[in-house]
């Protein structure tokens, strides 16, 4: 299982890669780095958004390594990145309440169903919660989800606040004793306040059960830095405990994981890395950085 989430998270940086792939084959051979280089790095970094500090941090490294043997300078920026930016992060997995938000047009949605297929999957007693009482749509594509992978499927068209819904779905799943209850809400403009107060509200009712609520935001990889902005405002509100990377494989800018992780401090749980159910994949920094760089 771990070498298909290899090999996917590989693929679905396939656009990132190629830039920077050329980038350092023109390296090969090279004891050290000149300016000429050293800037087509910066501009290919820039483009893939690998934050300025990651660029400068990379860029002042390199201008001063000078080898004496042939080196090979994509392993060495690896290595670099490895050591600089692995975070510690408390792992808080094992929280029973995932509470899924975002801007419209991440793909929460579909995540939130993915996400219930990977637990599932690991034999977990797995929920999905409708609360997302602004969208039928959202909630109608949630329920046919739930039947395609077989979860169970809470929701309540009867009534538009959201709370309520989540209430009567933590009652009842927790003392049904599933293991994960992931819950879809709906898309905030992250800039209206009344949503995300509500969103807070929403938040409150689920820490009422003495379980953990773990906060996941789900961010479309193609804003890019914009990412970040949301992930601070969303922040004010609700603490954000993990990130869910949409749409990795149709962007260039691949390189904003690592941005975000620095940037925030924050880790990343999950990589959206296509359109099937499968194509989530759990974040590995070792396998990212090498997707991000290796021609393999």
């Amino acid at each position: 299982v771990m070498f298909n989430f290899i090999k996917k998270t590989f693929s679905g940086l396939k656009k990132t890669r190629n830039n920077i792939v050329n980038t350092f084959s023109k390296f090969h051979g090279k004891r050290y780095l000149g300016e000429s280089e050293l800037e087509e790095l910066e501009s290919v970094l820039f483009q893939s958004d690998l934050s300025y500090e990651i660029i400068n941090d990379v860029v002042e490294e390199f201008r001063d390594k000078k080898f004496t043997d042939e080196i090979s300078w994509d392993k060495e920026f690896i290595s670099l990145l490895k050591s600089k930016y692995t975070l510690d992060f408390k792992d808080n997995n094992d929280a029973k309440v995932l509470l899924l938000v975002g801007v419209n047009g991440t793909g929460k949605t579909t995540t939130s169903a993915k996400i219930s297929n990977y637990y599932k999957n690991k034999s977990l007693k797995t929920m999905l919660v409708g609360a997302d009482t602004y969208r039928a749509a959202a909630v109608k594509q949630l329920s046919l989800w739930s039947q395609k992978l077989g979860v169970k499927f809470i929701s309540n068209e009867f009534t538009k606040d959201p709370a309520s819904i989540v209430y009567d779905a933590l009652n009842s799943g927790l003392n049904d004793g599933y293991n994960k209850i992931i819950i879809d809400t709906a898309g905030r403009l992250h800039n209206s306040v009344n949503l995300m107060q509500e969103l807070e509200k929403l938040y409150n009712v689920a820490n009422k059960f003495n379980e953990k609520v773990k906060v996941m935001l789900v961010i479309d990889c193609n804003v890019g830095q914009n990412g970040i902005n949301q992930a601070m405002d969303f922040n004010k509100f609700l603490p954000i405990d993990s990130l869910v990377l949409t749409k990795m494989d149709g962007t260039a800018r691949g390189g904003i994981a690592l941005s975000m992780m620095n940037k925030l401090n924050i880790p990343i749980d999950f990589i959206g890395v296509g359109e099937n159910v499968d194509d989530l994949v759990p974040f590995d920094l070792d396998s990212y950085l090498r997707g991000l760089v290796l021609n393999e």
